[in-house]
């Protein structure tokens, strides 16, 4: 592990690295949720081990709390990406460049590892899931897949400059991102906000997807499918009885900020990757 500061838009940015052991390998880049450190993100889901057994190098990068000027703390201020939403971006004390800061954490990465740049894949939970839907639609060019995890897609207005392959991983449980939409009390000032349903289709439209997809038998969980006249794979995996929390990880988020943990619910890690190994 190897912990990369870098100086950005004024103000020291971190990301921390789990290199290959090998060259020309592929990089996943991972975005933790708001109030989630890079180390505790990579140890909740489990994925510097996982990276190891799969042979990819792994990013893990840290977004800023809203006041940078003031130590990151969970509940009082907590880091999250800008991914479009208005709440994050008005109360930020500056509004940070976050898809610059992923692009340049991308290219020092991919120098440092020697990774494979036509296989660069990107994730995220929660608010670092609606940072990856911003990013893949602004910066297309730099990813071969995404895989946003319960969060919700605020790139309403974006079209990524080419179709990015994409899966898609929600629990119908989820608390803080409703699938349906609705009321949600955040632990953050304990408010009650209003959230839009977890629709995925306008990421569809932007994708060139049809929006309607079609479902596939799964087993403790749904698979939808959004067909491409290009065939580039768009999925969504619905997981029963799952909460906020990453399918397969440790659960250490407090179940009454996450909700439950289906005692079903499938490994995301594995999900995702064999997804992107299907991309080859």
């Amino acid at each position: 592990m190897q912990t990369i500061v870098l100086k950005h838009g004024g103000q020291p940015r971190k990301y921390v690295l789990w290199r290959a052991a090998a060259n020309s390998l592929p990089l996943l880049v991972f975005l933790p949720g708001t109030g989630g450190t890079a180390e505790w993100a990579a140890d909740e889901c489990r994925l510097p081990f996982f990276a190891a057994l799969n042979g990819f190098s792994l990013v893990v990068a840290e977004a800023l709390p809203p006041a940078p000027s003031r130590p990151p703390k969970f509940l009082t201020n907590p880091t999250r990406w800008n991914d479009g939403s208005l709440p994050a971006v008005s109360e930020m004390e500056t509004i940070n460049d976050d898809v610059d800061f992923l692009t340049v954490v991308i290219r020092d990465a991919i120098e440092r590892t020697g990774a494979d740049a036509a296989r660069v894949y990107l994730s995220g939970f929660s608010n670092g899931a609606g940072m990856t839907f911003r990013f893949a639609a602004e910066r297309a060019e730099f990813l071969a897949g995404i895989a946003p995890v319960a969060g919700l897609c605020w790139a309403n207005d974006g079209k990524p400059a080419r179709p990015v392959p994409t899966i898609y991983i929600i629990g119908d449980a989820d608390p803080l991102v409703p699938l349906r939409g609705g009321e949600v009390r955040v632990p953050w000032g304990n408010r009650l906000i209003s959230r839009p349903p977890a629709t995925l289709a306008h990421w569809a439209t932007a994708n060139g997807c049809n929006t309607i997809p079609t479902d596939i038998p799964g087993e403790s969980f749904a698979i939808e499918s959004y067909s491409h006249p290009m065939q580039v794979p768009f999925q969504s995996v619905i997981i029963a009885g799952h909460g906020h929390h990453w399918p397969g990880g440790k659960g250490q988020l407090n179940p009454r900020i996450g909700g439950a943990i289906a005692e079903t619910a499938p490994d995301a890690n594995r999900l995702i990757w064999d997804f992107f190994e299907r991309l080859k």
